[in-house]
């Protein structure tokens, strides 16, 4: 490995090459153990941000050049980046960026993260709309209308797991001063906002369980098998142009609503409650390219 790293060079390599080439190598040297990706992969990727960080004037320090600024110059900046190769080397090098602090701390390569997505995809603004519709021609009962306003709330509002929706009672559900509604999610240390598309609904349901849960409210037990599924097969829509309630799909499209309207991704990796930021990547297929102007003021400092 470490004379494949001594040796490489990028292929018509430009002129800054020789100036960033000795950091290129320290830096992959220091963190290939510690990314899940070919040797190849990140000597390319890492060559590429560092000479577009050179042509930028950034200080020639692999450190800087791991900052989420320059990472963030290099996706936008680069022509050549299409789709999802742009994803994938803003996902590599958030990796190589965590692997490095890691191993400065003298601590041991952190575990490999994965999305918790499972293959599922989002619902679109017209899936949810039919859902919401569906939801109110159901029977107007805490396990008719409510079980359905419960999933749509708590998964495309606040992006829960079905094992944690079952889990929540309208006392873990308060209302702010500013009128935004958050779900303390019970086990753990995490309070959600949710969107304001669904903060009504969420608040109302709180308003009618008060300490019973907000799902299926009069159960007994706090998870019983198959109690979702179960449901979602006896309730499921009949009109084939209504796609079937699914907690996991709810889930991502929450995610991805946040990712779309630019929030911060450590936000989003805390409010979700994955390990790191890193664990976004794979949801960022669904995210729209940003345009150029756009890009533009945001690299300035401007909304």
């Amino acid at each position: 490995m470490s004379h494949a790293i001594l040796r490489y060079r990028p292929k018509d390599a430009p002129p800054e090459w020789e100036a960033v080439a000795d950091g290129v190598r320290m830096l992959v040297a220091t963190v290939a153990d510690h990314v899940p990706y070919p040797l190849t992969t990140v000597l390319r990727v890492v060559a590429m941000l560092a000479v577009n960080a050179e042509r930028a004037g950034v200080p020639r320090d692999p450190a800087v050049w791991l900052e989420q600024p320059t990472i963030t110059r290099y996706v936008l900046t680069n022509t050549g980046l299409k789709g999802g190769s742009s994803q994938t080397y803003a996902a590599l090098l958030s990796r190589v960026r965590e692997a490095l602090v890691w191993v400065e701390r003298g601590e041991p390569a952190r575990p490999h993260l994965r999305a918790d997505r499972s293959g599922a995809e989002p619902y679109s603004t017209s899936d949810l709309t039919r859902l919401d519709v569906w939801s109110g021609n159901l029977p107007p009962t805490p396990t008719g209308q409510g079980n359905a306003r419960a999933m749509l709330a708590l998964g495309a509002g606040c992006g829960l797991f079905p094992s944690e929706m079952l889990a929540v009672r309208g006392t873990d559900v308060h209302v702010l001063p500013s009128d935004a509604v958050v779900v303390r999610v019970p086990g753990t240390n995490r309070l959600v906002v949710c969107r304001s598309l669904w903060e009504q609904a969420l608040a109302e349901l709180a308003r009618q369980a008060g300490k019973r849960y907000l799902y299926a409210p009069d159960r007994q037990v706090e998870r019983p098998k198959n109690a979702i599924s179960n449901w979602v097969a006896r309730n499921k829509p009949g009109d084939p142009k209504v796609p079937v309630p699914d907690m996991r799909r709810l889930r991502v499209t929450w995610i991805v609503s946040l990712l779309r309207d630019h929030v911060p991704t450590h936000l989003i990796a805390k409010a979700a409650g994955l390990k790191s930021a890193a664990a976004l990547a794979p949801y960022l297929a669904w995210v729209p390219e940003i345009s150029k102007d756009a890009a533009v003021r945001l690299l300035r400092g401007w909304a």
